[in-house]
């Protein structure tokens, strides 16, 4: 669906078994969004998780072993400690979770059909108002953590079909019939943004095994200016183009040495909820938009389906600095240097998510940038558990010519940043100019409504301002999920992928070669 147009469609019913007692069908089209959270209370901290070691051999014992780890690496723990900090963990008192759903329309239309017909098709359309509701996010996929001793946070929308049938007792009955999607429309705007200085700190060394890392106060600071000659607004499936140079701080008797830069777009999420905001998740959200897929997917019927996501592209450019200058004193001063400018070219996928600010969330971007360091020998390690394993290779270098694996390559130290400037905009085909369409959380915003299939061509020659009139005003709802059955996943939560029928990649299957056929 887009903003003022009036689509065609057409839904096949087929009942399997003894369903003579139906009476009447109805085509549904709604659209909600939800948002789930388990956040732990700031005064109640997690105690620390008890110290365990691993015995990574196997024997007959260990075929029978419990533990809070079944059969990982065959962990030895104090129990007592364990069940304190389970206890902590489990106690739903010392946690705040919340759930809420906010439906934004809900529209139904009856189906004129034999009743005694088990499997029929008919056409249908839907008149869509100018009014920008949020781009399809494909729920199918994703990852998200577990819990456990974790916040968690998550939202998820859907724009779904459904069949209400009615039976003679009374009952009625909801059977789903695929999700569709939305496709905002942005009108272009000046986008010459000045150039950005992104910061990348230092990253807090982690603790491997409850091991307690170190800290080098002496570290050099880092930080790259990005700027975007052509501008920072990109069309999904296409490329932007990119300048950044790397500024270096430090004492010049530090030999770290930055290697090279990576780039590449991610998904920025700011939640509107002030309980949510200043809290992350150990995983960030992968999230795209529910597209036609541009190799239409195969499904087998007895698979669970492939997962139609590429691994971000990540294009990377080696940095080359100007040499630093000579330490006055033993002990070094500070100094700074610049890098030469590198040119990179950032790629969009056609299934990233357009910009939008939605009920519980604001979708966005940002240029991730990676930086690749040769660090100094006397900064420390993550961990003293990476000391040893490096220290072990470093003593055993001689034997690598007769065992099968390499030796680890030089290390390398990861400082990351990100630059918040990036816009993505959806693929769209050029209309002609239209009054700028009203946001969905507007007062004033309308929500689609059935029409017969037989006007459709006599709605699509009206104007734009007197077909807006027939849609109503939305009128949402929103529920708070009662306590203790709130859920993270609600509307893609089965295991598999194929499910919910997207019907965009229906009619990529179904009309396309359709439509080729008739322009041969």
């Amino acid at each position: 669906m887009v903003p003022g147009e009036v689509i065609a469609g057409d839904v096949k019913i087929k009942l399997s078994g003894p369903c003579s007692d139906a009476e009447s069908y109805a085509l549904g089209l709604r659209y909600k969004e939800k948002v789930f959270w388990k956040l732990r209370r700031e005064d109640a901290p997690i105690p620390k998780m008890p110290k365990m070691t691993y015995n990574w051999t196997v024997s007959n014992s260990d075929l029978f072993r419990v533990g809070p780890f079944h059969n990982f690496g065959n962990p030895d723990y104090n129990e007592t400690e364990w069940k304190a900090y389970e206890n902590s963990v489990q106690n739903k008192d010392l946690w705040s979770m919340h759930e809420e759903e906010r439906i934004a329309f809900e529209i139904k239309s009856p189906l004129v059909t034999d009743l005694l017909s088990t499997n029929f098709t008919t056409r249908f359309g839907v008149l869509v108002p100018n009014t920008n509701y949020p781009p399809g996010l494909d729920c199918r996929g994703g990852f998200m953590s577990n819990g456990g001793a974790n916040d968690m946070t998550s939202s998820e929308s859907i724009y779904e079909y459904f069949v209400e049938i009615g039976f003679s007792n009374g009952t009625t009955s909801e059977i789903p019939a695929g999700m569709t999607a939305f496709t905002p429309l942005h009108l272009l705007t000046e986008s010459n943004a000045p150039s950005v200085n992104v910061s990348l700190p230092p990253q807090p060394a982690r603790s491997h095994f409850n091991m307690k890392p170190s800290v080098d106060r002496l570290q050099s600071n880092y930080t790259v200016e990005v700027s975007f000659p052509e501008g920072t607004h990109v069309y999904q499936n296409s490329s932007v183009n990119f300048t950044a140079i790397v500024h270096w701080t430090g004492y010049t008797n530090r030999t770290d040495v930055p290697v090279e830069l990576c780039a590449f777009s991610a998904n920025g999420i700011e939640w509107h909820s002030q309980e949510l905001q200043n809290r992350l998740q150990p995983f960030p959200p992968s999230i795209k938009a529910l597209v036609p897929s541009v190799d239409h997917v195969q499904y087998s019927r007895f698979s669970q389906g492939a997962i139609p996501y590429t691994v971000p592209r990540s294009p990377c450019r080696e940095i080359k600095f100007a040499a630093a200058p000579t330490p006055l004193t033993d002990e070094g001063c500070i100094c700074s240097t610049s890098s030469e400018p590198l040119s990179l070219s950032l790629y969009v996928d056609h299934d990233a998510i357009p910009d939008f600010s939605m009920y519980y969330q604001k979708l966005g971007h940002h240029v991730k940038l990676n930086l690749h360091v040769a660090p100094d020998p006397s900064e420390p390690w993550d961990s003293e558990w990476q000391k040893i394993q490096w220290e072990k290779e470093i003593a055993n270098a001689d034997e690598f010519d007769w065992v099968p694996w390499s030796p680890t390559p030089t290390r390398r130290r990861f400082l990351s940043g990100n630059a918040n400037i990036l816009s993505v905009i959806p693929t769209q085909k050029q209309e002609p100019a239209q009054s700028t369409p009203t946001h969905y959380l507007s007062d004033k915003a309308r929500q689609p409504v059935f029409v017969d299939s037989s006007d459709i061509a006599d709605l699509r020659l009206m104007l734009p301002e007197e077909r807006d009139l027939i849609a109503p005003l939305t009128q949402p709802v929103i529920k708070v999920i009662a306590r203790g059955e709130e859920v993270p996943r609600r509307y893609c939560a089965a295991a598999d992928m194929r499910y919910p029928i997207y019907v965009g990649d229906t009619w990529v299957k179904k009309v396309l070669p359709m439509v080729a056929e008739g322009s041969a």
